[in-house]
């Protein structure tokens, strides 16, 4: 079952903008609700057996408010945009390989939208604001693409927004920049970094009743510096005393920042990095010995810091936008996710981005189920998200797109994260999920 998660109102306190021109990095691939006790889960890279048909349309056929079966594989296809960045650094393959194993899931369980199959047109920018550009005029020229779905990008959103203005609908999907919660008529269903910050310092004072946090984050940074500057305002809110203190990227030198930043006595830690700090960070705590509890982002639970880190992750507790992928028998809704990626994507990458991009499809078939194939204009989708109020699967059971437009973040459905502690060897205790209300974002 979905926990409950309470939103913010629409009329909450005005908030000011400055904190969140830095955001374009720091909202990455997040992941991580779940019954009780603690439940050894196989590695993530090892497939899960094949999805039980009936099982997986059991649950995702009210979803997407489909029908059990296949498409007519005799009709046109719907063909759906799909923006994402990949090759380059950063790069998020994962994402559309998710989002096709939702498109085959569709049209082969599912059955499609009201018969007819879908199609992904992927259009994939590397690292520039040009190729981002022609993604958004491939879009616009193509009277074949019902919508535009896009994944996360690090650059160019603003062109592409902008280009198809008024041309094709857009719908977003985790936030990485202000440009991503202000522009007109374009929603995000998961919160990015605009939730991650505030989480975390309300976990820290309600569930942990910490008195004292220490941070290190990376100044080199943009997204981690930012996301320091917002957990610290958010702390400062809720009257928790903190240090924090910078360091690089990657780093081997990450004792120094700990010891400064008071970790040796901290409540607890807390750590805003990328992939390359996680294990220099996990290797300075055991020598320095600390054995307060560390609150890590979601970039620590990738494949590479477990190969890094000696085959097993770090023994912390991870933030993430939606429940922890790695324990599909802590929650029913994960297993269901697995089951299906293992089914149609068996080689794909379960965590990342890979949630959100599955979640997308599923999502646009429902919306398309509901407004039909001919009927994704902008102002149609617009107003079918205004109104969508959830659940998202493996996510929260309710979100309300715009309730922090009166701050400036029009675009924002939710402010809602998890947190899950893991005990090391495949040990993932039961999700707690967190709403911060927009804590920190002022």
């Amino acid at each position: 079952m979905f926990k409950s998660i309470t939103q913010a109102p629409r009329s909450g306190k005005r908030r000011t903008w400055g904190l969140l021109a830095a955001a374009a990095a720091g909202a990455l691939a997040l992941s991580a609700c779940a019954s009780s006790g603690t439940t050894p889960t196989p590695a993530p890279d090892e497939p899960d057996a094949p999805a039980n048909s009936s099982q997986v349309q059991d649950a995702l056929v009210p979803y997407v408010g489909g029908t059990a079966g296949a498409a007519d594989s005799s009709q046109s296809p719907i063909r759906i945009g799909y923006i994402t960045q990949e090759g380059g650094i950063p790069s998020f393959p994962e994402s559309l390989a998710a989002a096709q194993a939702a498109a085959s899931l569709v049209n082969e369980q599912l059955g499609g939208v009201k018969g007819q199959p879908i199609e992904l047109v992927p259009c994939i920018v590397v690292s520039s604001q040009e190729e981002a550009l022609a993604c958004a005029q491939q879009m616009a020229n193509d009277d074949s693409i019902a919508y535009v779905q896009m994944s996360l990008l690090t650059v160019g959103t603003e062109s592409i927004y902008s280009t198809l203005a008024g041309k094709k609908a857009v719908v977003g999907q985790t936030p990485a920049s202000p440009t991503d919660v202000t522009t007109a008529d374009l929603y995000q269903p998961w919160p990015g970094s605009f939730g991650v910050q505030g989480g975390i310092a309300k976990y820290v004072s309600d569930t942990l009743q910490a008195k004292q946090v220490a941070i290190v984050y990376d100044d080199d940074d943009p997204g981690s510096s930012f996301g320091a500057k917002s957990l610290a305002g958010a702390l400062d809110q809720l009257k928790v005393a903190y240090n924090s203190v910078g360091t690089q990227t990657g780093s081997p030198d990450v004792a120094s920042a700990l010891v400064s930043a008071g970790a040796m006595e901290a409540d607890v830690v807390v750590r805003v990095g990328s992939t390359p700090s996680c294990v220099p960070t996990a290797q300075a705590i055991e020598q320095l010995g600390i054995t307060a509890p560390v609150i890590g982002l979601d970039f620590c639970t990738d494949d590479s810091v477990r190969e890094a880190n000696g085959g097993d992750l770090p023994a912390w507790t991870y933030v993430g936008q939606a429940q922890n992928v790695f324990a599909p028998e802590n929650n029913e809704q994960v297993a269901v996710y697995r089951a299906a990626m293992a089914s149609f994507a068996p080689d794909a990458k379960y965590s990342g981005l890979a949630p959100y991009g599955w979640n997308a499809v599923l999502l646009g078939t429902k919306m398309l189920n509901e407004l039909g194939a001919d009927g994704a204009t902008p102002a149609a989708v617009a107003d079918w998200w205004e109104g969508f109020n959830g659940p998202l699967f493996m996510g929260p059971e309710s979100i309300e797109c715009g309730f922090l437009a009166d701050a400036g973040l029009r675009g924002l459905c939710s402010t809602a994260v998890f947190f899950t502690e893991y005990d090391g060897n495949g040990a993932w205790k039961p999700s707690i999920g967190v709403d911060s209300r927009g804590l920190g974002l002022k």
